[in-house]
């Protein structure tokens, strides 16, 4: 027991130089990631109704908006930064537990670095707390969190935005124990939107956010908690789980970081969908075929409750159903041809895309996905295999076992950056996507953070209207 006060004493003593320089430098790249993430979220027009909503009816001074450049209260603006962060499918995964860490980590993070004027070193330290907390809370409850109908980044969120302000804030472990505590009472979030789709699953990482940025502060102002509120009777894990571990929660604290077990997303869409597109671009790199020969196409994945998350959707009604889709999204790349992050799955493809399209919604029917007997794909963690059938009789078999962005298969530094140019640079004034990247690559030696977050905003003259 008292895993909750071991997580809050370790958030509230790690120092950057306990943190090995290989975690270090994954947490740059998913800092540079969610960045680039919210630099585009903030163009599409789902984004622009929630900042035109907050902008009319918040106010503050201490943390600044990315894209727009207004100054709010460090938890709106975190609102708003996760917000575009996680408005299009693109930021990362750890796609063992399942959630989303990054689109509540970082937000949360500058939000806080620049309301508790901290330095780079700081930011980046909050940064790999806060992923390595919620990860550890939701890989405690995996699978059966998502499973029971949770959506696992609204559940755990809250947890990794408190800690990420704690750490800024300069909280004792008591205090952090406190923001933990406190935290839990804002976990929520459902996954009816796999089924039925609707917007709101576009703050999915916002409601955490804020709700920990919030907790951190209550805390600092002497608001207590339940200290065993992921181990108790009612705690977080029981009432949300049910089915849980409580030793992952602590297992090699300090010297295990499941952070290394994140995963970038080259595409812009459930992360469960990827492997199949690698199998498809690895299959027309072996075999010449157009979208008109194929009669079927089948998809085998890793059990019935990734197949449900993914494949139900056939037909989608907007953007997001496409997004969750696996039918739809590989029509989509099946016809577009491309290989890779610029394969037809992108940021700038699902907003443009007509989810009526008759040529791709026939495509769509064409795909079946199931689960199949004697599996060789039996953990959350690990890939598909796809079965192309053309109509003059072939049968075209690939197998990918983890799709690109995944640990076993990372992305270099060379294609992280590749993605976040493919992102930000129809958005930002010329030279200045280096300027960022430049910048997190030394984010250690920024001494005001402020000079970082400038980087973030577009200029009025360059801002465009909404995809």
């Amino acid at each position: 027991m008292n895993e909750t006060r071991t997580l809050a004493h370790w958030a509230a003593n790690l120092k950057i130089e306990d943190v090995p320089e290989q975690v270090r430098d994954y947490a740059k790249r998913f800092i540079l990631d969610n960045y680039g993430c919210q630099i585009a979220g903030a163009t599409l027009p789902w984004s622009q109704t929630y900042y035109d909503v907050m902008k009319a009816t918040r106010s503050g001074s201490h943390a600044t908006v990315s894209y727009f450049g207004d100054k709010m209260s460090p938890d709106d603006a975190a609102f708003l930064n996760s917000t575009f962060n996680h408005a299009n499918e693109t930021d990362d995964t750890h796609l063992k537990s399942p959630t989303h860490p990054g689109g509540i980590a970082v937000p949360a993070a500058t939000a806080m670095a620049e309301y508790a004027k901290a330095t780079g070193e700081k930011l980046l330290l909050a940064v790999i707390v806060a992923y390595e907390i919620q990860i550890r809370i939701s890989w405690a409850c995996s699978p059966y969190l998502i499973y029971r109908g949770h959506h696992p980044p609204v559940g755990v969120g809250p947890f990794g935005a408190a800690a990420a302000g704690a750490v800024l804030m300069g909280l004792d472990a008591e205090t952090t124990l406190n923001a933990l505590a406190i935290a839990g009472s804002h976990s929520a979030g459902l996954i009816e939107y796999t089924k039925t789709g609707g917007s709101v699953k576009r703050i999915h990482s916002a409601i955490p956010t804020a709700a920990g940025v919030r907790a951190a502060m209550f805390a600092k102002a002497g608001i207590t908690g339940p200290h065993s509120i992921l181990e108790g009777e009612k705690g977080f894990c029981k009432v949300f789980a049910v089915d849980y571990d409580l030793n992952r929660l602590t297992d090699g604290l300090g010297t295990l970081y499941h952070t290394l077990d994140n995963a970038l997303k080259p595409y812009s869409c459930c992360h469960l969908i990827h492997a199949a597109f690698d199998a498809l671009d690895k299959l027309r790199d072996k075999e010449t075929f157009d979208p008109e020969q194929v009669e079927s196409i089948l998809v085998y994945t890793n059990s019935e409750q990734i197949l449900s998350h993914i494949g139900s959707i056939i037909e989608p009604e907007d953007i997001l159903g496409a997004q969750f889709s696996l039918p739809f999204s590989l029509a989509m790349r099946l016809h577009h041809g491309g290989r890779g992050v610029n394969g037809g799955n992108g940021f700038w493809d699902y907003p443009k895309v007509d989810v009526k399209n008759p040529v791709l919604v026939n495509t769509a029917r064409k795909v079946k996905c199931l689960v199949p007997s004697n599996s060789e794909w039996k953990a959350v963690d690990k890939g598909a295999g796809i079965e192309v059938i053309l109509k003059d009789g072939r049968h075209l078999k690939e197998i990918v076992a983890y799709s690109k962005g995944l640990p076993e298969n990372p992305m270099s530094v060379a294609e992280v950056e590749e993605k976040f140019h493919s992102l930000v640079d129809p958005i930002l004034p010329k030279g200045r996507p280096q300027q960022i990247i430049d910048a997190v690559a030394e984010v250690e030696k920024i001494q005001d953070i402020s000079e970082l977050v400038q980087l973030l905003v577009v200029p009025p003259t360059k801002r465009f209207a909404a995809v």
